[in-house]
Formats: structure tokens, C-alpha cells, sequence
């Protein structure tokens, strides 16, 4: 038992010293590609708000209408083939499942959604000239948040 903790506490510290130099190696080249970005970001500031705008103006027109969708889906079909299936005395065991799992990816959608929304009303209103850095983060943040909606 003894030679196994050796043999196990010896390749843990062996593996982790192995892997600090490829982090701190993947650390300077995030550093390096941020400043870059940084630089492009200053240099195209306005461009960038311009094309942020009209994202978050498209994306919001987008919702709107499957928002429309999901809810005609869950209140005109789901419902009353629901309802029908109890009139008609079947077993809709499974379609309640399926109605409930669809209801909750879509408050699940609503929720990404209304999240996303923010934090693009917050990069709107960010002003990228004077605090690039921060605006890079509120970008980076607006990108994850969009990127939770496919989710």
C-alpha cells in the first residue's frame, strides 16, 4: 500500500510539472493575443459599436419572432392535443414528459436570453475608446452569453 501512494504521489508530481511550463506558455500567448486584440479594438472602435449595434438590434427582432414561435407551439399545439388526449381518455404519460421538457428549455432560452440581452445593453453602452480592456471583457462576456443561447 505504501509503494502504490509513492507510485501515485510521484506521477502526480511528475504530470504537474510536466504541464506548468505549456500553462504559463498558453498564459504569454493569451497575453500577447489580447494585447493585439486590444490594439485592434482602439483602432476600430467605432466600427466595432456600429456592428455590435446592429447585432443586438437583429438578435433582439430574432427572439421576438421564435419567442412567438415557442409559445404558439406550447399553447396552441402542446395544450390542446394535450387536452384532447384527456377528453378522448388516452395515455399521455409521455406527452406531458415531452410538454414539460419543452417548457423548461424554453424558460431555460427566456432566462439565456434575457442575460444575453443585458449584457449587450451593457456593452452598448460601454464606450471602447477609453477603456479598451474593459470593453474587451464586457465582449467576451456578451460572446459566452450569446454563445449559451444554442445551449
Amino acid at each position: 500500500m505504501k509503494r502504490f501512494t509513492f507510485y501515485l504521489t510521484s506521477f502526480l508530481i511528475g504530470s504537474s510539472l510536466l504541464l506548468m511550463p505549456q500553462v504559463a506558455l498558453a498564459q504569454t500567448a493569451d497575453t500577447a493575443a489580447n494585447s493585439e486584440l486590444a490594439k485592434i479594438l482602439s483602432r476600430n472602435c467605432s466600427s466595432v459599436r456600429v456592428a455590435i449595434k446592429n447585432i443586438h438590434t437583429n438578435d433582439a427582432l430574432t427572439r421576438v419572432n421564435v419567442g412567438q414561435r415557442y409559445n404558439s407551439i406550447s399553447t396552441k399545439l402542446m395544450a390542446r392535443l394535450n387536452g384532447r388526449l384527456a377528453v378522448n381518455k388516452l395515455d399521455s404519460s409521455k406527452l406531458v414528459n415531452i410538454i414539460n421538457d419543452f417548457e423548461s428549455a424554453r424558460l431555460k432560452f427566456n432566462s439565456n436570453y434575457n442575460d444575453y440581452d443585458t449584457t449587450m445593453t451593457e456593452l452598448d453602452h460601454a464606450n471602447c475608446s477609453e477603456d479598451v480592456a474593459g470593453y474587451y471583457q464586457k465582449l467576451v462576456a456578451a460572446r459566452e452569453a450569446r454563445n449559451r443561447l444554442s445551449e
